[in-house]
């Protein structure tokens, strides 16, 4: 198949069996995707049949360390990354707190730390922490306030040989546009610095291909793909081997437990292996039986959810483009991804987002944590935010029209 069976997409997913999910149109994948039946049946085996602390001699406690490995590897092998490279943290903040932790003999006073105004709070945070602790400088790459994007000049202006760390969103949360991480990375690196990219909103749209990223540290979100609720980071051997390990002493022979910060939920990464069994089945359907390794199998199904989310999208935006609303962000598909985040002349984004709900369209409003780049593009009221629409592959072109006739409806 050449698109996505969206009928057998959806089959894969219990909510849809559900009353509300027969009715509801879900528009707030951003905030999280719905759980695949693949990752709820590997979380509720792990609970119902071997719920102990794993590894242990007993064939209880085997089977609970078997799954937690199977977990583990299945995410290494969908990044086709070695294990070693991989932490599984309670959340992308937490991951990216750990690291910036991780980072501070490498953030020694007088370096500097640049951000960038477009990322979401939790990639600008514990960086921001860091400097104040170690005496270092956070330099803030600005947006364009008409269009909040990153100018790479800017950067090239910005940066020196002072500076250790440039941490950057791949996609942005709001405006939706894809960020070129490989011409960062030349500039980045060119100045012997590391370069941290925040990945949360671009890989529920285009699954990663790490083999061809220059990034030293690599972040994202698995119940945002479908998963359980984690954070997922990749960090690279020379990157990593610069860090100050942050688990207990007895661990540092293990690679894998360096950034490990706190216990992890045993459940839920066993359940991780669901992610890959969900993208098995999905290209089994489309491509036939294949002997091919997981990281193929998922890039090929995520040309074909992208290329489904994109024609959504498109629908989407000549929508609202007839509409008396200010759209942040480009107004076409060209090098953005499926989030549509607006702003009515005549509603509030809350009023907008209760009228949709009373709808069952599901989309929420307010800043999305990315505080500061709604502020550089004058928005003042920031309780009442941005209305974001967000898809995911499993969204429906009737959906869309539901969602458009309201809003239509709205602004009559």
């Amino acid at each position: 198949m050449n698109t996505l069976d969206v009928n057998f997409v959806r089959k894969q997913f219990p909510v849809f069996d559900t009353d509300l999910g027969k009715k509801i149109a879900f528009f707030d994948n951003g905030g999280g995707s719905y759980v695949a039946g693949t990752v709820i049946k590997r979380l509720t085996d792990f609970y119902v049949n071997y719920k102990v602390q794993p590894y242990g001699a007993t064939a209880i406690g085997k089977l609970a360390g078997q799954a937690m490995d199977e977990g583990r590897s299945s995410m290494a092998e969908l990044l086709n990354v070695p294990i070693e490279e991989l932490t599984i943290g309670a959340s992308t903040t937490q991951n990216l707190n750990t690291l910036s932790i991780a980072c501070a003999s490498l953030v020694q006073a007088r370096s500097e730390v640049i951000v960038t105004e477009q990322d979401h709070e939790a990639n600008i945070g514990g960086w921001e922490r860091m400097c104040r602790a170690q005496g270092a400088q956070l330099t803030i790459w600005k947006v364009d306030p008409t269009t909040g994007e990153l100018d790479l000049n800017q950067l090239e202006d910005l940066i020196s040989d002072r500076t250790a760390i440039v941490s950057v969103t791949q996609s942005s949360n709001i405006i939706g546009s894809i960020n070129p991480i490989n011409e960062i990375a030349k500039i980045v690196h060119r100045h012997n610095a590391r370069l941290v990219v925040d990945a949360v909103a671009y890989v529920p749209h285009e699954w990663p291909n790490l083999d061809e990223l220059d990034a030293d540290a690599y972040v994202f979100s698995s119940y945002k793909t479908y998963g359980t609720h984690q954070g997922i980071m990749v960090v690279r051997p020379a990157f990593l081997a610069e860090l100050d390990k942050q688990c207990h002493y007895f661990n540092e022979k293990y690679k894998i437990k360096w950034l490990d910060s706190s216990g992890p939920n045993h459940a839920s990464i066993a359940a991780l292996g669901g992610i890959a069994d969900y993208f098995s089945a999905l290209h089994e359907h489309h491509f036939g039986a294949e002997d091919l390794p997981l990281y193929s199998k998922a890039r090929d199904m995520a040309l074909l959810m992208h290329q489904h989310e994109q024609g959504l999208c498109q629908t989407l935006l000549d929508c609202v483009n007839e509409l008396p609303v200010k759209i942040y962000g480009k107004d076409h598909m060209n090098n953005r991804e499926a989030n549509v985040a607006l702003r009515s002349n005549q509603l509030s984004s809350v009023s907008m987002m209760q009228s949709l709900g009373d709808e069952d369209i599901a989309v929420k409003q307010g800043t999305f944590y990315a505080y500061r780049l709604l502020q550089s593009m004058g928005i003042e009221n920031l309780d009442d935010g941005v209305l974001r629409i967000s898809l995911s592959h499993y969204n429906t072109m009737e959906e869309i029209q539901r969602c458009c006739d309201v809003l239509r409806i709205l602004h009559k």
